[in-house]
């Protein structure tokens, strides 16, 4: 009776015992909160320290589009588009120098995007543990890799080198990591704490900062349509939201239309913007098209054009591309050649002889015959270039030790800011001398962003190791999704897997279709989404891992979980 009567105390203080564990954790809650953004905020002020250390002035580019705009409105023209550029670029410059004339002020606003590009990328990771609904690894665990991994986006250099540059892609990271916070937040509002008003505003967040990151950077078209095609498939089907599905439309709408009208009023002088894809999709697919070329000749189908005169024209390119052999080694050849590069170069000699109309017409009819008459090649050629970003040794990630900034990249500035109608706006904008004598001081300085070794090992892990989670995570996510028997809320974490891999995808796959992957900046402006779908993915896989130990392991050995149970309780 007296054992009974023990056991049964045991017991009782047993289920007691729990109680004082909920006090001691919620103490190291406490604790592990403190201790959490005291490492953020030292994290922040680290990677603030090393970009306002360097040199703010920002390096030009030799596509004047991103800066000419700006310019010419500054010494008293119109704000012109260029170079079929969207205007919102351009117009972000113009408001900078207005406001400050001062060149420096668009690294200084670019850097300060960055600095908070990592603090969504750190809000995105803190809400996403929101979506397991009764987690194996604890929460400190899941904000420590979300701490490493903000740490890897901004200590790296890739994205400061990108915030210090004249053109759009200085910007492109932080709206990435702004559509993914607010796709966060509207599957968070909408399937695990709903709220209905909250989930339309982050949708209308959604559809706007996707529209505007297209615009920015054409190559992430099918970026916004992947991620915005489950945010308006949960917006029209919410039921009792009338409301809500009105706002939607009538706040988005508006909005993406009144750029898209802008952006059309500014355009409609800018020449470039017809023959930009067309001389772009023929000097990117030369190779292919010379080989029909080639056999239309042989087969004596050219009656669309002389022989003589096509003869020419595929000799011409045929040892144009033999010159340039190797220069980029998937592709085969260098593209810009025939566009931009050398005095005399093919394509403007082609249309000074044909005119506009028939060189344009001439561009599309032999990359439209070439795709239907050799589509296995353009396959083959899209195949290679997913194989660029899609291989053991993932080319988004910063995996050198240091990126000297001199003497190139000043160099590379200087000589576009040297371009005679550069250098005429420059001398009447204020700050615009400035700007050049000092570009032109910093060529002969040492100046040279580091990163720390833990860092750069960080980025060589990803670098190598971002294939193989990804072809493990992928067919397991898919499987978790489609499996009948898995609630919804099992189902949204692999379900964000799909998402931001297929993100990704959607940038890799539309300039493997359109252009090359072996163009850095391409590769690079996906640091930040590839990092973040890649540490994802391996915080889902832990998860897995997890409960699969647990599931193995016998019942009476289980680890207690206390603070799940007050959660739950309460």
């Amino acid at each position: 009776m007296t054992a009974t009567r023990l056991r049964r105390c045991w017991q009782t203080f047993a289920k007691k015992r729990p109680n004082f564990q909920i006090f001691r954790s919620s103490e190291s809650t406490r604790l592990w909160k403190i201790a959490y953004f005291s490492v953020a905020a030292f994290l922040f002020v680290s990677s603030a320290h090393k970009r306002f250390s360097l040199p703010q002035y920002p390096l030009a580019d030799s596509d004047v589009g991103f800066l000419w705009p700006a310019l010419m409105k500054l010494s008293g023209g119109a704000f012109k588009h260029i170079q079929g550029l969207n205007f919102l670029y351009p117009g972000m410059v113009y408001l900078a120098l207005r406001i400050w004339a001062d060149f420096r002020a668009i690294s200084v606003i670019q850097h300060l995007l960055g600095l908070i590009a990592g603090v969504l990328f750190l809000a995105s990771w803190s809400r996403l543990a929101d979506f397991f609904p009764k987690p194996r690894l604890n929460r400190v665990g899941h904000e420590a890799i979300g701490l490493v991994g903000a740490s890897i986006y901004l200590l790296s250099y890739g994205s400061v080198f990108f915030e210090m540059r004249i053109r759009s892609d200085a910007v492109c990271m932080f709206f990435q990591m702004l559509v993914l916070w607010f796709v966060v937040e509207f599957f968070y509002r909408r399937v695990v704490f709903v709220n209905l008003r909250m989930a339309t505003l982050y949708g209308t967040g959604v559809a706007i900062s996707s529209f505007v990151l297209a615009s920015l950077k054409p190559s992430f078209t099918l970026v916004a349509l992947f991620v915005m095609a489950p945010v308006m498939s949960l917006t029209l089907s919410a039921k009792k939201n009338f409301t809500g599905k009105l706002t939607f439309f009538f706040v988005s709408v508006p909005i993406i239309l009144a750029l898209t009208l802008t952006e059309h009023f500014l355009r409609r002088d800018d020449q470039s913007v017809k023959y930009f894809l067309p001389e772009t999709l023929f000097a990117i697919h030369a190779k292919i098209i010379h080989a029909q070329m080639d056999d239309d000749l042989n087969n004596g189908d050219t009656n669309i054009y002389p022989r003589e005169w096509l003869q020419i024209v595929c000799d011409d390119l045929g040892t144009q591309i033999q010159r340039t052999h190797g220069a980029l080694p998937v592709l085969g050849f260098d593209p810009d050649s025939l566009m931009s590069t050398g005095a005399d170069p093919l394509l403007k000699r082609w249309r000074s002889q044909l005119g506009d109309d028939q060189f344009l017409r001439f561009l599309k009819y032999w990359y439209w015959r070439s795709v239907a008459h050799r589509p296995l090649a353009f396959a083959g050629k899209i195949t290679r270039q997913l194989g660029v970003f899609y291989s053991t040794d993932c080319p988004a990630f910063s995996v050198h030790k240091k990126f000297r900034l001199t003497p190139w990249s000043y160099d590379y500035s200087l000589s576009a800011l040297s371009h005679p109608q550069t250098w005429a706006l420059l001398t009447v904008v204020p700050g615009g001398s400035a700007f050049v004598e000092r570009t032109k001081a910093l060529c002969s300085s040492d100046t040279v962003i580091r990163q720390k070794r833990s860092i750069w090992m960080c980025n060589i892990f990803c670098a190598r190791s971002y294939l193989a989670i990804l072809l493990v995570s992928v067919p397991l996510a898919v499987w978790f999704v489609f499996k009948r028997n898995n609630s919804e809320q099992r189902k949204l974490p692999a379900f964000f897997v799909l998402l931001f891999y297929t993100a990704n995808f959607g940038n890799v796959f539309g300039v493997s279709i359109v252009h090359t992957m072996e163009v850095d900046r391409y590769v690079a402006v996906l640091f930040i989404t590839a990092l973040f779908a890649h540490l994802w993915a391996i915080r889902w896989l832990v998860e897995l891992g997890l409960a699969k130990r647990a599931s193995l392991m016998p019942a009476d050995t289980l680890y207690y979980n206390p603070t799940s149970e007050h959660r739950e309780d309460s």
